[in-house]
């Protein structure tokens, strides 16, 4: 079945005091991206977060939000003592030198350079936080896919209707298609006759025969309105099919071609007006088609 290529998705999990939250974005995309957004040291996990993701998300750039917080984040600062005692000693001397109160707190000292260094987490901690990661991607992935199948329901609606009235129009231009031979011979022969009434001439059926046979074959498109109704149905078919995204492009691609063929073939304007018609449904279904997985 046809799948959208856009949702979004919120899984939550906890270990005791530790809580992993992740949310999903998917929007349109020719090939699988996936960008992760996460605090610093944990952008590590992005192999195993997008091998979990592409096992159910084919195409489509997906933007994933990781959010970690409790025991199971390993502090990104530490305080460094060292330096900490060094500037302490250093505004004691300068206290004791100008007879000044000695200092009952650090606070002040907190916020000079190289008291609080950044510390990464460590490779070992990132992982043991994988499989709490794991099973809120797994619920994001759940509502993630929950918003695509229905979007995709939706979506398979509209292009299998608008199927139904590419086949609607195309039976019409078959059924004129003979009434414009009529009428085209009708209009021959009254040419013909205007022309020869002064010269005392006629213009044998054989020869007015031919002459329409040349123009019905000239303006000939069965074969084309049998590619465009054998397209319509295998595009009809695909929607039912896994991913079947880049097929339904290049049928779109290939309806296209045969209706231009058809417009150019054609001087009728009933069939004119009637593949404008069609080429606006055509691009109705390139665009819907570029939405599906």
């Amino acid at each position: 079945m046809a799948w959208s290529m856009t949702g979004c998705g919120e899984g939550v999990a906890s270990d005791g005091p530790s809580a992993c939250r992740v949310e999903l974005r998917s929007v349109n995309n020719r090939f699988f991206k996936l960008s992760l957004r996460t605090r610093e040291g944990y952008s590590s996990l992005e192999g195993q977060a997008e091998a979990a993701i592409r096992s159910r998300v084919r195409r489509g750039a997906v933007q994933m939000t990781l959010d970690l917080t409790g025991p199971a984040v390993q502090p990104a600062r530490r305080l460094d003592a060292v330096q900490l005692g060094a500037y302490l000693d250093a505004w004691q001397d300068f206290c004791a030198a100008h007879d000044l109160p000695s200092p009952h707190t650090v606070d002040a000292l907190l916020g000079l350079p190289g008291i609080l260094v950044d510390v990464p987490p460590d490779v070992d901690s990132v992982q043991r936080a994988w499989p709490l990661v794991s099973r809120a991607l797994d619920q994001a992935l759940d509502g993630l896919d929950r918003m695509r199948k229905a979007e995709g329901d939706a979506l398979a609606a509209d292009m299998r209707g608008t199927c139904a009235e590419i086949r609607s129009l195309a039976d019409g231009i078959r059924r004129r298609v003979p009434e414009v031979v009529a009428a085209h011979r009708e209009r021959l022969v009254e040419r013909i006759n205007r022309l020869v009434a002064d010269r005392g001439t006629t213009v044998s059926e054989a020869d007015l025969a031919r002459e329409v046979a040349l123009a019905a074959d000239r303006s000939d498109i069965a074969e084309e309105l049998v590619r465009l109704e054998s397209h319509v149905a295998q595009f009809d078919r695909l929607l039912d099919d896994d991913s079947p995204g880049r097929a339904l492009d290049f049928l779109a691609q290939e309806l296209g071609r045969e209706a231009n063929t058809i417009a150019s073939k054609s001087l009728d304007v009933d069939i004119a007006h009637a593949v404008v018609e069609i080429k606006a449904r055509i691009e109705r279904l390139r665009e819907q088609a570029q939405n599906v997985e």
